[in-house]
């Protein structure tokens, strides 16, 4: 299979797995992120390794999206889940599902309609949401939330690499997925709030398009697959339809050799964007809810509803979650959740029957994303090769088994990890983009669902409207619907005036609902001065060109604009033509000669002539003339003249763009993201003195316990090293800090606390130290002596038969093991006139370094040379030797070695000697 030109640009070479090289880089790891609306989880590429999945501290593949806010500490992931259910108003969670979406977005509004906890309000100032948290304490954006989310994936892939013994320094490129349907303002933000998280977005990835991409990138299909990928999550049912095929390309650069590639391709998208897991649990809910609310009403005789109480319905929906999990494997389950509410508990059986009774309407919906995908593709049923099921919601049997009854004998595939999928599919897709890898080929290509247009006005206000001139405007299609993305277009028009572009959605039904529009706006400035500048010079109006580019990450944006004329004119140019008259005349004097010539030469060879030479000379004089006429002939003068030549010449002028954004929802401004960042540090800040306070006060506590229980279990030995008064002393510190540490400790700084750690440490210290030295200072000693002993004995036995170890040398080896014997005799007469509850004279760590000058002797002695003695050859008695000196043949004389020999003639310990 052939590709063509412009295929083979769109595609992008991706990495298989297990081939990561590495290269000149610009990072030592990339993290592909699935935020997600409930978990989110980390994937994890560096050179060398495999793709994996990162294990968070609690050694969990996946991580709870929330963060819970408590007495200015911020606990994230399972920290602050299992507090969710008592403090739910200071929880938020699925923050990502809020970014870039108002108030009135069915995601937005459907929090309401489920009674959670914190429900976003729409802040006109910042045109886009504020997070209440703790009734409205505390108010952050999504952007804010989401980019504390990221920064704690960045911390625990750094946990995780502590606890595997790796260290990858400052992460900050990544990859990160969105929905399928995911419209530019949600990308945008996702991208600010990466952004603010400190990240460096390499790409966006839909999260289908990364499961795919983690499906096959490491297969290579020899005829083409068309697969449907179903991918039901907490929050969103996503179809997507992806061609698998393979092409062919050259091994190499210089190869004509041809290798197969993997290809994979996007042909269509359908989905849902409110219909999940989380759907299915609220049906649960509301079944709980109702069934609670008449056991209450009845015994308290009122008619409130408990869907009113916040913490008594997060209660519910932690509890619907688990029912939903049992019975997708199981036929029915007892629910209890004790003291709800009012002193009152919840007590119902629950089958799975009943929960696809209450959930039998959402099948039509389950279902109806598969057509759309279908369509988008243009594609059929019997078009699709293999279906395979990713996200969590697809473990629901209701689910399976509806759409097994629409897709008919197809197989329901459950090849990959269904949780895992995007996350490793974005940091794979993540190492191409990367310069940090260099990988094997397989080419992706996505699609952008929604069609983009663009429409140009007359920039300035006074649009003439008057009925003599007609309003100029211009509309166009840039990017088709199902279009490939990570392409660029150019406008072209002829114009001369300033103009404004609006850049938006071509056809707002598709959109998903609650979706805006609109996208950017441009002034577009320096038309019209550059059109005036032309015309000054009579030239026409100007051809304004807007090149747009939709970006891999689906952004669509204006990059270049620019006006320019196109100017023909005239010149005189000197050309070189031939001369005719010169030509002609040249060729009449030529044949006149020639005759000439003729003539002469039979008047000669008739007449007697006296002297040779003379005759030569004008025979030679003859043949010259006749060689210049023929040189004349050919070739013939030139003559110039004035012609007159088309020329082109092109005016380009660089316009002067300034973008906007207009809507309820925008972007981050320049100054709140930087109002953002400061308060997200400060948070940071305080979380790490938070840490650093709690490891110093439990450092504390834990020392208050060792104190008290050393004291009590050996109290015998302490007293044999301690007086009375010291242990008394030290027994009332231990109470002090500990009565200290339960109460002035609460409200104390990290410095006090460790001032007070100090404050008992230091005499305690002392006596652990006595404690420990009373044995290993008497054995310390006894080690050295015995080490002296034997490595003297040692030695005077190597001495034997070393005649070159001069008596000096042994004299210095001698002085230093008395100095040794000395010091170690000193030192027990100091020790043995202190009390033993007085500090030590020396300590056991003293000891072993009084045999550091003996053996640093030893060595240099055993390395010293001894001298060469000449071999007899018993073949010839003649003496041999390893280097071309010449030798004596007397036994007695010594052999010369050369400079090399002598060097590598050192005494080595004999075998079994140990110094």
């Amino acid at each position: 299979m052939k590709v063509s030109s412009a295929s083979a640009r769109a595609l992008m070479w991706i990495a298989g797995v297990g081939l990561f090289l590495s290269t000149s880089v610009s990072a030592k790891a990339i993290l592909g992120v699935d935020l997600g609306s409930l978990y989110m989880k980390v994937a994890l590429v560096q050179r060398g390794a495999p793709l994996e999945i990162v294990t968070n501290m609690h050694s969990k593949r996946k991580t709870e999206q929330m963060i819970l806010f408590d007495q200015g500490t911020r606990f994230y992931g399972a920290d602050a889940s299992s507090l969710l259910a008592r403090k739910p108003t200071k929880t938020p969670g699925g923050m990502s599902v809020l970014l870039g979406r108002d108030e009135d977005h069915p995601s937005v509004k459907v929090l309401s309609e489920r009674h959670y906890p914190i429900i976003p309000v729409y802040n006109e100032t910042r045109k886009g949401l504020n997070i209440p948290i703790d009734g409205g304490k505390q108010s952050y954006s999504p952007e804010e939330l989401t980019a504390m989310v990221l920064h704690y994936a960045e911390e625990i892939t750094h946990h995780y690499g502590k606890e595997k013994g790796n260290t990858y320094g400052d992460i900050t490129d990544c990859v990160l997925t969105v929905p399928s349907f995911a419209t530019q303002a949600e990308r945008r933000a996702l991208l600010d709030a990466a952004e603010l998280a400190g990240f460096k977005v390499l790409s966006l990835i839909d999260e289908n398009t990364a499961s795919a991409l983690n499906f096959g990138m490491d297969k290579t299909f020899e005829e083409p697959q068309i697969y449907l990928f179903y991918n039901m999550g907490a929050s969103s049912l996503q179809v997507s339809v992806v061609k698998f095929h393979s092409y062919e390309v050259p091994e190499s650069k210089y190869s004509k050799k041809m290798k197969r590639v993997g290809s994979i391709e996007v042909l269509g998208k359908g989905w849902d964007a409110t219909l999940g897991g989380m759907e299915f649990d609220n049906r649960i809910v509301e079944y709980m809810a109702d069934h609670f609310n008449r056991e209450w009403r009845k015994a308290r005789g009122h008619d409130k509803d408990i869907r009113d109480i916040p913490r008594a319905m997060t209660k519910l929906r932690l509890q619907a979650n688990k029912v939903k999990h049992v019975l997708s494997a199981n036929q029915e389950i007892p629910v209890h959740v004790d003291s709800l509410h009012d002193d009152m508990s919840l007590s119902i059986q629950m089958t799975r029957t009943r929960l696809e009774e209450l959930c039998d309407d959402l099948m039509e919906r389950a279902v109806a994303p598969v057509h759309s995908a279908l369509v988008a593709a243009n594609l059929t049923l019997d078009d699709v090769t293999a279906i395979e099921l990713i996200g969590g919601g697809m473990r629901v049997p209701k689910v399976q088994s509806g759409l097994a009854a629409v897709l008919g004998e197809k197989e329901l595939g459950m090849h990959i990890n269904s949780d895992e999928s995007m996350a490793l599919g974005a940091a794979f897709f993540g190492a191409n983009i990367s310069t940090a890898f260099k990988v094997r080929q397989v080419g992706l290509t996505d699609i952008n669902p929604f069609p983009i247009s663009i429409s140009l006005e007359n920039l300035e206000s006074d649009k003439k409207t008057s009925n003599d001139k007609e309003v100029w405007s211009k509309q166009a299609t840039v990017f088709k619907t199902n279009g490939k993305i990570a392409v660029k277009k150019t406008i072209a028009f002829t114009h001369d005036e300033d103009v404004h572009c609006a850049l938006d959605y071509a056809e707002p039904e598709t959109l998903p609902t609650g979706s805006k529009p609109e996208l950017q706006r441009y002034k577009i400035k320096g038309i019209a001065g550059f059109a005036k500048e032309m015309e000054e010079k009579g030239l026409g109006k100007p051809k304004v060109s807007l090149q747009f580019e939709l970006s891999q990450s689906g952004i669509t944006s204006l990059i270049k604009a620019e006006a320019a004329v196109e100017e023909t004119y005239t010149v005189e140019v000197e050309v070189e033509v031939e001369d005719d008259e010169d030509k002609s005349s040249n060729e009449t004097d030529a044949a006149d000669e020639t005759t000439e010539r003729k003539t002469e030469e039979t008047k000669d060879a008739s007449a007697e002539t006296t002297e040779q030479s003379t005759e030569e000379a004008e025979k030679a004089d003859n043949e010259t003339k006749a060689g210049n006429a023929t040189k004349d002939t050919e070739k013939p003068k030139k003559k110039t003249k004035m012609v007159e030549k088309e020329m082109k010449k092109t005016h380009k002028k660089v316009l002067d763009v300034e973008e906007y954004h207009v809507g309820k929802i925008q972007p981050l401004s320049k100054e709140l993201k930087e109002e953002y960042k400061f308060n997200i540090a400060e948070l940071a800040r305080m979380d790490k003195e938070r840490m650093l306070l709690e490891e110093a006060k439990n450092q504390l506590e834990s020392y208050i316990y060792k104190v008290k229980n050393k004291l009590s279990d050996e109290e015998e030995k302490i007293s044999k090293i301690s007086t009375e008064e010291q242990r008394e002393e030290l027994s009332k510190l231990t109470m002090a800090a500990e009565d200290w540490l339960f109460d002035e400790g609460d409200s104390a700084d990290v410095a006090t606390v460790k001032a007070k750690y100090e404050e008992l440490a230091k005499p305690a210290e002392k006596v652990w130290f006595r404690l420990s030295e009373s044995t290993a200072r008497p054995e310390a000693v006894q080690a050295l002596k015995d080490k002296l002993k034997e490595t003297e004995e040692k030695l005077n036995k190597w001495f034997e038969g070393k005649d070159y170890i001069t008596d000096d040398e042994k004299a210095d080896l001698a002085s230093k093991f008395e100095a040794a014997r000395k010091w170690v005799a000193d030192k027990e007469d100091e020790q043995a006139a202190k009390a033993s509850h007085e500090d030590p004279a020396f300590s056991s760590e003293e000891v072993p370094g009084q045999m550091q000058p003996i053996m640093k002797l030893v060595t240099r002695l055993m390395k010293k040379p001894k001298p060469k003695v000449e071999k007899l050859d018993t073949a010839d008695n003649k003496t041999s030797a390893e280097t071309n000196e010449t030798v004596k043949t007397n036994e007695t004389e010594k052999v010369e070695s050369t400079s090399d020999e002598k060097d590598a003639a050192e005494e080595t310990v004999p075998d079994g000697e140990e110094l």
